[in-house]
């Protein structure tokens, strides 16, 4: 009986996981993107149920943006290599407690209203990995624990 009842839930997690992904990109989301980035390759959308997110490549450079249903634009991040950060915010990475742990991906976040960040994810070992959040003129500013 146990085994049913757990075969069951496991089964409805599964449609109503598949039935959310399915859900149409709405037309407002898809004209708010296509305004914003007019020259886009391999577009691909996500549902990531609280909004949409296009994953795409601009000029050479992987990006993903992410909009309300409404068609509001939330961010951006591009994707770029370390040797692509200013001086200023390897300075930072150099001074930081994180100097010695690998980089693994390295982005530019974008949102509206707001400072441009510098995204960097950090790894010492399988356990321990980090977000670090800096300004453009180098400045730490916050740092997440990730999985």
């Amino acid at each position: 009986m146990k085994k049913l009842v757990s075969l069951i839930v496991v089964t409805m997690i599964f449609i109503i996981t598949a039935n959310a992904q399915l859900r149409k990109i709405p037309a407002t989301v898809t004209e708010a993107f296509k305004a914003q980035f007019v020259t886009t390759e391999q577009l691909e959308w996500k549902d990531n149920l609280t909004n949409f997110e296009a994953i795409f490549s601009q000029g050479g450079v992987s990006k993903s943006a992410k909009f309300t249903k409404e068609g509001i634009w939330i961010e951006t991040t591009s994707i770029i290599a370390f040797e692509g950060l200013s001086a200023a915010i390897k300075d930072g990475f150099d001074k930081s407690k994180y100097a010695d742990w690998e980089v693994k991906i390295v982005s530019i976040v974008e949102q509206p209203k707001k400072a441009t960040l510098y995204k960097l994810f950090v790894k010492k070992d399988d356990l321990q990995k980090r977000n670090l959040f800096f300004t453009r003129n180098g400045q730490l500013i916050k740092d997440n624990i990730t999985i």
